[in-house]
C-alpha cells in the first residue's frame, strides 16, 4: 500500500467511485463489474462511510468438509477485517500468531490486530500491536508476523495518514498477548514506506518494504535497531522473503510484470538479481475488488525454493495460480505450471505459500469456481507431497463468500492477500470471509497428510 500522497488521492476517488457505484445497486442483483488489469496495491482510504440503505448479500450454502472453520475474528467488534497472515511458534505447533487489519467503528479509520491462540485455534485472545500510536499516522495495515529464535514475537506493519508511510516492528515476549516495545523501522521522510514483509535466519531479522522509488531491505537482531536501507531494485514491488538452512536470504517480487529473485549468499553483503518468470498482467473479472500479481514464496530444508503467483496468460480459462520450482538456488526454473487443477474460467488469485522442511508444498489461493458468475470465492489448498505433482484441489472454506457482503468496503477492498503455515503435518490456513455479513478472519486447519515431520 503505498503511501505516496498522489497515489493516496488516486486511491480514494477510485474507491470513492466504486462504493458509490456499488451503493446505486442496492436492491438490485449484484452488478457485473468487470475488473481492469492489475490494480496496484495501493492503501485503502480511510472514512469510508457505511452505507445506510446497505443489504446483506449472503454467499453460497454451508458444505461438509472434514475440518470446522473457527472464526479468529471475535474481538467484539461488528467492522471489517481482512488481510490475515498466520505464523506458527516453530517449538509449539498448536501456538498461532495472526495479524490481520481491522477497521474502526464510527470514523472508518483502521489498524492492526494480533489474535493469539495456545490450543491449535480453538480459542483467540486480541491484542493491540499499533499501541504508540503516531499522531501523524492514524491508520495501520499490511500486518506481517514471524516468530524470532529466542520465541519472541515480532508483528510488522505499515503507519500512515496524514504523513508518508513508515513501518513499525513490535515485539511480545509473551507469545503475542502483550506487546512490551514498538519501534520505527524506517524514518518519517522522504518517499515513505508500504509493504512490510518479514523473514527470519542467521539470527536475524530481515525486513523488506517499497515505495515509489523502489524495493529496500532493512536488518535487526532484536526489532529495536535497524541497518540503513539496502536498495534491491528501483521497480520492485511486493517483496516475499524466504531464508533458507543454509542461511542464504531469498526475496522474491515483482519488477516489470517478471518475477524476480534477489539472492544474498550466507555471508555475502550484497544481493544478486534474477529472473524467474515472465509474468503477464491479469485479465478482466466479474468483480471489482483489487488484486494482482503478487508472489508467495517458500523453501525447504534442502534448499529447494518454490514461488507462486497469479497470472492472467491463459486467456478465456480465467487468471490463474501459477507455480515454479529451483532446485540449484535459483539458477534455473522450472517452466510455470498451473497449482490448481481447475479447467473452467474461474478465477484463483492471492496466492500463499508454505513449504515444510520434508519439500511438501501447500498452496493456498482464492477461487470463485463455484459460482457460475465467478463472484462468490472460496479458499483452496493444491499441496503437492514432492514440490512438483499437485494432487487434488483441496476446498477449505465450508460457505462460499460474496464480496459485496461487507456494509464498509462493499466489494472494493477484500483484502491483498491471505495465509497458510504448516506445521506437523496440518495447514493453518486464514482468509477473510463474509459469512456474518462483514468481512472476518476464519482459521481452517487442515491435516495434510503428505507431511509428519514439520
Amino acid at each position: 500500500m503505498r503511501k505516496n500522497k498522489l497515489f493516496m488521492l488516486a486511491t480514494l476517488v477510485t474507491v470513492l467511485g466504486l462504493v458509490a457505484a456499488a451503493a446505486l445497486a442496492v436492491g438490485r442483483s449484484t452488478p457485473v463489474v468487470s475488473m481492469p488489469a492489475d490494480a496496484d496495491m495501493m492503501m485503502p482510504p480511510a472514512n469510508i462511510p457505511l452505507n445506510p440503505a446497505w443489504k446483506a448479500q449472503p454467499g453460497g450454502a454451508a458444505v461438509n468438509l472434514p475440518w470446522t472453520n473457527v472464526r479468529v475474528s471475535n474481538d467484539g467488534s461488528s467492522e471489517t477485517k481482512n488481510e490475515p497472515f498466520v505464523a506458527v511458534d516453530p517449538h509449539n505447533a498448536q501456538h498461532l500468531v495472526v495479524g490481520a487489519n481491522t477497521w474502526q467503528a464510527g470514523n472508518g479509520n483502521y489498524s492492526v490486530i494480533a489474535y493469539t491462540s495456545f490450543d491449535g485455534g480453538q480459542t483467540w485472545q486480541s491484542s493491540n500491536p499499533y499501541f504508540n500510536l503516531n499522531a501523524s499516522r492514524l491508520n495501520a495495515a499490511d500486518a506481517t508476523v514471524a516468530f524470532g529464535a529466542d520465541g519472541s514475537v515480532y508483528f510488522a506493519f505499515v503507519a500512515v495518514s496524514p504523513a508518508e508511510g513508515a513501518v513499525a516492528v513490535s515485539r511480545s515476549k509473551d507469545g503475542g498477548l502483550t506487546w512490551s516495545s514498538q519501534n520505527w523501522a524506517t524514518g518519517f521522510t522522504g518517499m515513505g514506506a508500504d509493504k512490510p514483509l518479514l523473514a527470519v535466519g542467521n539470527g536475524k531479522l530481515y525486513l523488506y518494504y517499497q515505495n515509489g522509488a523502489g524495493l529496500y531491505g532493512r536488518t535487526s537482531t532484536d526489532g529495536a535497531t535497524w541497518s540503513t536501507a539496502t536498495t534491491l531494485d528501483s521497480a520492485g514491488r511486493y517483496a516475499a522473503p524466504v531464508v533458507d538452512s543454509h542461511g542464504n536470504v531469498n526475496v522474491f517480487y515483482v519488477a516489470n510484470n517478471t518475477i524476480k529473485l534477489a539472492r544474498q549468499a550466507a555471508g555475502a553483503d550484497g544481493y544478486v538479481i534474477s529472473t524467474v518468470s515472465t509474468a503477464t498482467p491479469l485479465q478482466p473479472r466479474q468483480t471489482h475488488y483489487r488484486a494482482a500479481i503478487y508472489p508467495a514464496a517458500g523453501v525447504d530444508a534442502a534448499g529447494n525454493l518454490t514461488v507462486a503467483w497469479a497470472d492472467g496468460r491463459n486467456a478465456g480459462r480465467g487468471n490463474d495460480v501459477l507455480t515454479s520450482r529451483s532446485v540449484d538456488g535459483g539458477h534455473t526454473w522450472s517452466s510455470p505450471a498451473s497449482a490448481s487443477h481447475d479447467s473452467g474460467s474461474a478465477d484463483q488469485l492471492m496466492p500463499s505459500v508454505a513449504v515444510s522442511a520434508n519439500g511438501a508444498v501447500s498452496i493456498l489461493y482464492l477461487d470463485n469456481r463455484n459460482d457460475a458468475k465467478n463472484v462468490n470465492y472460496d479458499m483452496y489448498l493444491s499441496q503437492a507431497a514432492d514440490g512438483v505433482n499437485f494432487g487434488a484441489d483441496v476446498r477449505v472454506s465450508n460457505v462460499s463468500s460474496n464480496p459485496n457482503n461487507d456494509p464498509r468496503q462493499q466489494g472494493s477492498f477484500i483484502g491483498d492477500f491471505n495465509s497458510v503455515a504448516v506445521a506437523n503435518g496440518v495447514a493453518n490456513v486464514v482468509w477473510g470471509d463474509t459469512r456474518d455479513n462483514v468481512l472476518n478472519i476464519y482459521l481452517a486447519r487442515v491435516n495434510t497428510a503428505i507431511d509428519g515431520s514439520k
